[in-house]
C-alpha cells in the first residue's frame, strides 16, 4: 500500500477572481470543475510543485477560521514576482528580505481572501526546480499537537522530513518521495484556541488501495467521516477521515478507466 500527497482544497469568495491572481502570478488553472456543492478549480505549474484546489461553495458559509497559515510560491525572481502580486492587488506583509538562517530570500503579502502567501527565492534552486515560472511550494496549516498530527501522516503512509523551531512556532514537513509536494504543519507557541478549519475545505491523499488506507486510519481511533465509496462521475473510490484536529482527509484511490 502506498499514498501520496495530492491537493489542498481551500475555499474562496470569488472563484474567478481567485484563478486570476494566480495566473496572473504565472500559476496557471489546470482544471475547472463542478460539483453539487462548489464550483472548483486547480492551479498548478504544469510540470512541477503542490497542486491547489480553489472552492467556491455554493452555499454552505465559512469565515476564515485559524487553520491555513500560509502559502509558499517558489520562484527564481523574488522581486519580479513580489511585484507582480502587489500589481494584482495583493497587500504587502513584508517586502523581500535574505535570510540569515537559510539561503533564501522570502517575502510576504495578503492575496485573495486575506491569504497569507509566502514568496521564496532560494540561493541556488537545484536543476531540477522549473526555469520559467513560479510554482507551488507546500501549504502550511496550522494543528493543536505537532507530535500527534506527524503520526497520523506518518500513519497514512507519509513520511515527515524535517522539523526545527522559528520564534512563534514549532513546524514540520511532510511529504512523500515520489511527487515531492509538500505538507507543512505548524503549532504555534500561542496557540490556546481550538483549530478553525475555516478557509480549509480538505486535504487529499492518493492511495492505491483507499478501503485498507481508510480502514488502518478508523482502526488507529481517527473518526470516519464517509466510508470507501466508488463514485459515478469519476473512475475513483474514495473515502474520508478526520485528523487530530478534525481536518477533512479525502483518501482517493484511481481506477483504470
Amino acid at each position: 500500500m502506498s499514498s501520496t500527497l495530492g491537493q489542498y482544497c481551500i475555499n474562496v469568495t470569488d472563484l474567478e477572481s481567485s484563478v486570476a491572481f494566480f495566473e496572473g502570478l504565472g500559476i496557471p488553472c489546470d482544471s475547472r470543475t463542478e460539483i453539487e456543492q462548489a464550483f472548483e478549480a486547480i492551479i498548478a505549474h504544469p510540470s512541477h510543485g503542490s497542486r491547489l484546489q480553489l472552492a467556491q461553495q455554493r452555499q454552505t458559509p465559512w469565515s476564515r477560521g485559524n487553520a491555513l497559515w500560509k502559502i509558499y510560491i517558489n520562484t527564481r525572481d523574488i522581486a519580479a514576482t513580489f511585484a507582480r502580486a502587489v500589481e494584482l492587488g495583493a497587500r504587502v506583509e513584508s517586502e523581500p528580505e535574505q535570510l540569515d538562517r537559510w539561503p533564501v530570500t522570502v517575502g510576504f503579502v495578503r492575496g485573495p481572501d486575506d491569504m497569507l502567501i509566502e514568496f521564496v527565492e532560494r540561493h541556488p534552486w537545484p536543476d531540477t526546480d522549473p526555469l520559467d515560472a513560479p510554482w507551488l511550494g507546500q501549504y502550511c496549516v496550522n494543528v493543536s499537537d505537532l507530535d500527534a498530527t506527524i503520526a497520523f501522516y506518518e500513519l497514512l503512509g507519509l513520511t515527515c522530513t524535517s522539523r526545527t523551531e522559528i520564534p512563534q512556532a514549532f513546524e514540520a514537513i511532510i511529504e512523500d518521495a515520489t511527487t515531492g509536494r509538500k505538507l507543512q504543519l505548524a503549532q504555534q507557541k500561542d496557540q490556546d484556541a481550538p483549530i478553525d478549519l475555516g478557509m480549509v475545505w480538505k486535504l487529499y491523499v492518493y492511495t492505491d488501495d483507499c478501503a485498507a488506507l481508510y480502514r488502518t486510519a478508523v482502526d488507529a481511533g481517527f473518526p470516519s467521516v464517509m466510508e470507501p465509496t466508488p463514485l459515478d462521475r469519476w473512475p475513483v473510490t474514495v473515502a474520508f477521515v478526520a485528523d487530530p484536529d478534525g481536518y477533512q482527509i479525502e483518501l482517493v484511490e484511481r481506477h483504470q478507466s
